[in-house]
């Protein structure tokens, strides 16, 4: 095997160094997009929270018509059995 000379020995410690820094900056760059992923996530989850109660909206206006339109029932029904039996 030859021997690596000290303009070889240099040139690879400045490839070494070059590395080093790249990953460096490479972790540097992962924190930075795991902290947008974080931001994106906390995002999603307030937004699914605004959909469950944009689609709840409807489900108990729903229930609201549906007991009011019940109610006005149970009234006629008692009217008309009040008015029958002579009491109205």
């Amino acid at each position: 095997m030859s021997e690596v000379t000290r303009d070889e020995f240099d040139k690879l410690s400045r490839q070494v160094d070059e590395n080093t820094r790249r990953l460096a900056q490479g972790d540097t760059v992962m924190a930075v997009i795991n902290t947008k992923l974080e931001q994106i996530e906390d995002k999603l989850d307030e937004l699914a929270v605004d959909v469950r109660s944009l689609k709840d909206k409807p489900a108990k206006r729903w229930e609201s018509i549906s007991a009011s339109v019940l109610q006005w029932v149970v009234t006629a029904l008692l009217a008309y059995i009040a008015v029958k039996i002579g009491l109205a």
